[in-house]
């Protein structure tokens, strides 16, 4: 067995397989912000410091300083060497690696499969622009406003009302029979005696993987009588349907800028979409989201906008997307489309700026599925409460961040018009949560000593960071009763400076010194479940009014207490009236806040 194998072959296998997908089968990881955190497999802690970042495909651990991408992860967590890792992750992606010497020389079956697509793309792409059959291919494609370059941006082809055009193409091409079997671009015939093509008359669409390369195609009808409307080639080693995301690879920098993706349901959404400039788009061909699907467009986004056909088959589909989403750490909104059209028929008929406007008007999930209820909630059976109830437990308890998850929580309360207890008992039973007090009183802020509940305090604002900018007009670093706590708090006003959100890896990079760092990592690992979180924020800033009260009254009790023992009559009287205007006011002010 050679050691060496060809850079292509390693950036293949790299690009296969998702780092979050290879760490999470060692460490437990959750999402914070735009990065993963469990804790460290190379070292023993309390606190999560391992971070994983989908985006450069990179581990760091912010305790031990361990770091690297999934093939030097499996190296350091499995004593393994760069070939045996190679090794363990072609075959978690079934990538077929060289077994001998010689064989670097030849084509392997994936290079054999990614070949023989590629020639079957240029073979329906020449029927297209250069035979007289192409013509009502061509005249469809102008119908649907397809221009020459979208067609030629994405490789479009045409399969012909042929047996055997695409086998005898290849063959010609030097491509192996048994390879075209493989790629499911030819069928053996049911009597064992030959071959015929997979696809006949179709418009054919090249599926390309985040790389670059055709995995797979795709065939639509031209002529609407026939079905099914949509073909596509089978798995392959190089080709699982669940792991791909239609035309990723030509949008993903625009997701990764705008952090948003919008998914449309077809190929010829996404081309019509694409072609008018709203280029931060996948297409989910048809079927609901898997993990990995969704995992992968995590790794770009950070919201996902469905807009999908507006009947029922794309009601259903939405509907069937989401919890995995959630699932992936991503935001879902919902674009609605009026009944009878699609995306690509309302740009047609609307226009690219009539689309912006209904993208840009997408609604949260919770108000898009309540809006399915053919009833009033409350004019509803107990039963078909609960079970509505419930689904919406099952979507919650997808949410990892937890003030992301209150919100949800606060949203179903509002959208059905019934308590938020009420809602957070449904997500209790679902998480297998039993008493809500235990929970609450776990957070509340009147129980635990001021080192307690100023961490929790910072957890809260350090998920939610608009709450910081509001909490930073109130409260200043000598309010907290620790200097480790001050430190913090100044550490993160500084940040509040250079940025609009909390990056928990980039902030760990600034932070000055490993105390600090802790303290961050311990604070991030703190969470909320079954309280409502704004009136948690607010119940923090009343507890901070209350403490800065405290210490100016015991300030001036004690001034008042060395006067008195100096017999300074003067600074005593001063100090007294000093001290019962202080306590009138913080009369006034609790009784006020009990009140409001």
């Amino acid at each position: 067995m050679s050691n060496y194998f060809p850079q292509e072959l390693i950036d293949q296998v790299r690009s296969a397989n998702d780092i979050v997908e290879v760490v999470s089968e060692y460490v437990s990881l959750k999402k914070k912000g735009r990065n993963y955190f469990g804790l460290c497999p190379f070292h023993t802690e309390k606190t999560p410091s391992f971070s994983v970042n989908p985006e450069k495909q990179i581990f760091h651990c912010f305790g031990c300083g361990q770091g690297g991408n999934a093939v030097s992860f499996l190296m350091t967590h499995d004593k393994l060497g760069f070939v045996e890792a190679i090794k363990l992750l072609a075959k978690r992606a079934n990538i077929r690696l060289p077994q001998k010497e010689y064989d670097r020389k030849k084509l392997e079956l994936t290079d054999k499969l990614y070949h023989a697509n590629q020639m079957g793309a240029a073979y329906y792409s020449g029927n297209l622009s250069g035979l007289p059959s192409g013509k009502e291919a061509q005249a469809y494609l102008e119908k649907r406003r397809v221009s020459k370059e979208t067609s030629k941006t994405f490789q479009l082809g045409l399969a012909l009302e042929e047996w055997d055009g695409l086998l005898k193409f290849c063959i010609s091409k030097g491509v192996e029979q048994q390879t075209l079997l493989t790629a499911g671009l030819i069928i053996e015939r049911s009597d064992g005696k030959g071959f015929y093509d997979r696809f006949k008359n179709r418009l054919m669409f090249p599926i390309f993987n985040l790389s670059g390369k055709i995995v797979a195609l795709a065939g639509r009808i031209i002529d609407e009588k026939d079905n099914p409307k949509y073909l596509n080639s089978p798995e392959t080693p190089i080709y699982q349907k669940g792991k791909l995301l239609y035309g990723l690879n030509f949008s993903k920098e625009k997701i990764r800028e705008s952090r948003f993706a919008i998914v449309v349901e077809g190929y010829m959404d996404f081309l019509s979409l694409h072609q008018a400039g709203l280029q931060n788009l996948v297409a989910s061909c048809g079927t609901a989201f898997s993990a990995n699907q969704a995992r992968l467009l995590a790794r770009f986004a950070e919201e996902v906008i469905l807009l999908f056909d507006s009947d029922n088959a794309g009601e259903k589909a939405t509907l069937r997307s989401v919890d995995l989403l959630y699932d992936a750490g991503l935001e879902v909104k919902v674009a609605v489309l009026p009944k009878g059209f699609d995306p690509d028929s309302y740009l047609n008929n609307y226009g690219e700026l009539k689309l912006r406007e209904l993208i840009n008007q997408a609604v949260g999930y919770v108000k898009f599925k309540a809006s399915f209820l053919n009833d009033r909630f409350a004019n509803l059976s107990l039963r078909e409460q609960e079970g509505i109830l419930m689904d919406f437990a099952q979507t919650a308890a997808r949410i990892s961040q937890g003030v992301r998850r209150e919100l949800f929580l606060k949203q179903v309360s509002e959208q059905l018009d019934v308590s938020e207890s009420i809602v957070r008992k449904a997500l209790l039973t679902v998480t297998g949560k039993k008493d809500t007090e235990q929970i609450a009183a776990r957070v509340a802020p009147q129980k635990p000593g001021p080192q307690a509940w100023e961490k929790e305090f910072l957890a809260l604002v350090m998920d939610n960071w608009h709450w910081f900018k509001k909490a930073e007009t109130e409260i200043v670093a000598e309010d907290f009763s620790t200097s480790h706590h001050q430190e913090l708090w100044r550490f993160l006003s500084q940040q509040n400076q250079a940025r609009e959100e909390f990056d928990l890896a980039d902030f760990l990079e600034k932070a000055e010194n490993a105390s600090l760092r802790q303290l961050l990592l311990e604070i991030a690992s703190l969470d909320f479940l079954g309280v409502e979180s704004e009136t948690l924020f607010e119940d923090y800033i009343r507890r901070f009014r209350a403490e800065r009260r405290e210490r100016e009254i015991n300030k001036v009790k004690q001034s008042l207490k060395n006067a008195e023992a100096v017999k300074d009559e003067e600074a005593v009287q001063t100090l007294s009236s000093k001290l019962h205007n202080l306590l009138q006011e913080n009369t006034l002010t609790v009784s006020s806040e009990k009140t409001s």
